[in-house]
């Protein structure tokens, strides 16, 4: 995968599942940012003290290229994105055997207290590969997995990354690796 090549999209409901109603996401356009429109297939650095509100962004974090998701609040009652999915194609073959190493990440989380949750996947074709559910306050945490193909999927195999969550936080994708 290329973490610069992520779009917004509405497939995924069948390993997902639905949406909740209050889901929202209907903001996808970056607020108040200096920096956009994004450079084509580079990722993007936040001068300090930016004030760049945004959905999605493949951003730079010390040698990678991470899909930040972010789900930042304008207000209390205004959610930027609190359920979103994004997906590419795989940019090779995954045969059946093949170990694919899934890594992420989530900074502290912080709202909203109490009983809050977020919820991070991501799929490879039809199987779920990483399935993480943390509640709502927790510490950073880096979710990973070594996940085995068990069935060949071809180049071009639809990947999701998802993100579900309650209040304002943030998520990345560092990486996902045929090993």
């Amino acid at each position: 995968m290329d973490n610069t090549k992520w779009v917004p999209t509405k497939d995924g409901d069948a390993l997902i599942g639905p949406p909740p109603p209050d889901a929202v996401c209907d903001e996808l356009m970056p607020i108040d940012c200096d920096e956009y429109p994004w450079p084509e297939d580079e990722c993007v650095t936040f001068e300090p003290g930016s004030s760049c509100v945004v959905a999605f962004v493949p951003e730079c974090l010390d040698t990678f290229i991470v899909m930040a998701v972010y789900t930042r609040m304008p207000s209390l009652t205004n959610p930027l994105c609190n359920w979103l999915t994004l997906e590419q194609p795989s940019l090779r073959d995954i045969r059946a055997g093949d170990e694919v190493e899934i890594r992420m990440r989530h900074s502290k989380l912080t709202a909203p207290v109490p009983n809050g949750e977020a919820h991070m996947m991501f799929t490879i074709g039809d199987e779920v590969a990483l399935d993480y559910e943390v509640l709502i306050p927790s510490d950073f945490q880096f979710p990973s997995v070594v996940w085995t193909a068990p069935k060949d999927y071809p180049q071009g195999t639809q990947l999701l990354f998802h993100v579900d969550n309650h209040g304002s936080n943030e998520y990345m994708l560092i990486e996902a690796n045929v090993l």
